[in-house]
C-alpha cells in the first residue's frame, strides 16, 4: 500500500480529487488532498504575504507532520510547479512524482511560459497586464471537462474560483529536483483541451526516465475517469 499526497491544480481545491481518494482509501492507501492556501476553503488566507513558497509549505507540512514515507506525489495543471519543489522540501519521504496532465517547468520558466493557449482556453481565459485572469466559466469547462457528464461539469462549476496570479507568474525550477535522481511518472490525457497531448509529450521529454502512461480523457480526467485514473496512479505507485 502507498501514501498519495494529491496536489490540485488552478482555481480548484482538494475537492477536485474526491472521488479518486475515496477509490484510493478504499484500495487501502493513504491519501491526502490538501488545499493549497489562497484557494478554495482556504480562499481566506489569500493576500500580500502569500508566495509561492507558501504552497510548497502547504503539501510538505502535511508529508511531515503526518510522517508519511514513500509518498507517491501527484500534481494536476497548476500543481505540477508545485510538486518538484515539495520533493526538494523533504527528498527522503518521496517515492515517486507524477505529473499528471500537469505543467512541468524548466528553471526560470513560468507556467505561463510553459503552456501556450490552447484555442480552447484563449477562448475561455484573458489575462490582464496585473495578472488578473478574466474566465469565462461556460468557456474554461469547455476546455477541462468537455468530456463530463452535465453533474460532472457542474461539479466542478459550483467550486472553481479564480486563483492568486502569482501562481502562473511565479518562476519554476527543474534541475535541482532532476539532480535528486527521483523517480517520476506523466499522465497523459489523450483528449485534453487545456494541455494539448503534444505539449504533454514535450514536457514528458523533461522528465529523464519517466514511466509513461495515458488516459482517454479531457483535461479533469480525475472528475471524468477516476476509476481509471485511480488504476494509473497505483500502477505508478509500485
Amino acid at each position: 500500500m502507498a501514501a498519495f499526497v494529491l496536489v490540485h491544480g488552478g482555481g480548484q481545491g482538494g475537492w477536485v480529487w474526491r472521488q479518486v481518494s475515496r477509490l484510493l482509501t478504499a484500495r487501502g492507501h493513504e491519501v491526502y488532498a490538501p488545499t493549497l492556501s489562497g484557494f478554495a476553503e482556504r480562499r481566506h488566507l489569500d493576500g500580500p504575504n502569500l508566495t509561492f513558497q507558501t504552497f510548497i509549505d502547504d503539501v510538505a507540512n502535511v508529508i511531515l507532520l503526518e510522517n508519511l514515507r514513500d509518498v507517491v506525489l501527484v500534481g494536476h495543471s497548476m500543481g505540477g510547479v508545485v510538486i518538484p519543489r515539495v520533493a526538494e522540501a523533504v527528498p527522503d519521504r518521496i517515492r515517486r512524482v507524477v505529473w499528471t496532465t500537469a505543467v512541468v517547468t524548466k528553471d526560470g520558466q513560468s507556467l505561463i511560459d510553459a503552456v501556450p493557449q490552447s484555442p480552447a482556453i484563449k477562448r475561455a481565459v484573458t489575462l490582464g497586464p496585473n495578472g488578473i485572469a478574466k474566465l469565462d466559466q461556460e468557456a474554461l469547462l469547455d476546455a477541462n471537462i468537455q468530456d463530463g457528464t452535465p453533474e460532472q461539469r457542474e461539479f466542478v462549476r459550483a467550486r472553481h474560483r479564480a486563483y492568486p496570479p502569482q501562481a502562473l507568474f511565479e518562476p519554476g525550477r527543474l534541475s535541482a529536483f532532476l539532480a535528486l535522481g527521483l523517480p517520476t511518472g506523466y499522465v497523459t490525457a489523450t483528449r485534453d483541451l487545456t494541455i494539448e497531448p503534444h505539449i504533454a509529450q514535450h514536457f514528458v521529454e523533461l522528465l529523464p526516465g519517466c514511466l509513461k502512461a495515458e488516459i482517454e480523457a479531457g483535461h479533469q480526467c480525475m472528475n471524468t475517469r477516476p476509476a481509471d485514473l485511480c488504476g494509473i496512479l497505483e500502477l505508478m505507485a509500485v
